[in-house]
């Protein structure tokens, strides 16, 4: 190899429409989604990504669950909690981070007496709820 580096040509326009465009627009502007064990609310939306903050309850669990086409970074903002991911389970508290790959079994329980407060950043083909949330088991 000589050191040349090639130039990349650089178009200001897709010749095509991304599959990663924003697919849910009005999903961003909703009101955060009650259940009996929390709440979700939608962050932002777009660009094949979404970001949302789950907060669970004290004495509550997510369920647990996969999801088919998205992966999924979450950081822990408030609370401790223990996480089933695949066959492990984590105590997690404030500033934790856990990368979730498509396909894997995860889900939440509290630990203590507060609130838990997970910010979630969803990546993927598909990234709404519709889309691949099963629950396991």
């Amino acid at each position: 190899m000589t050191g040349i580096v090639p130039e990349i040509p650089f178009k200001p326009k897709p010749d095509s429409v991304s599959r990663l465009v924003d697919h849910h627009p009005d999903e961003a502007k909703s009101k955060p989604r009650r259940h009996k064990w929390g709440s979700v609310e939608v962050l932002s939306c777009s660009g094949g990504h979404r970001i949302e903050r789950i907060s669970v309850k004290r004495g509550r669990q997510l369920p647990a669950h996969y999801h088919e086409h998205r992966s999924e970074h979450w950081t822990i903002v408030a609370g401790e909690a223990e996480v089933l991911l695949g066959d492990d389970v984590l105590i997690v508290a404030p500033d934790d981070s856990l990368y979730i790959p498509a396909g894997t079994v995860h889900g939440l329980k509290t630990v203590g007496d507060n609130v838990v407060q997970v910010v979630a950043v969803h990546f993927g083909d598909t990234v709404s709820d519709a889309d691949d949330m099963f629950e396991a088991g």
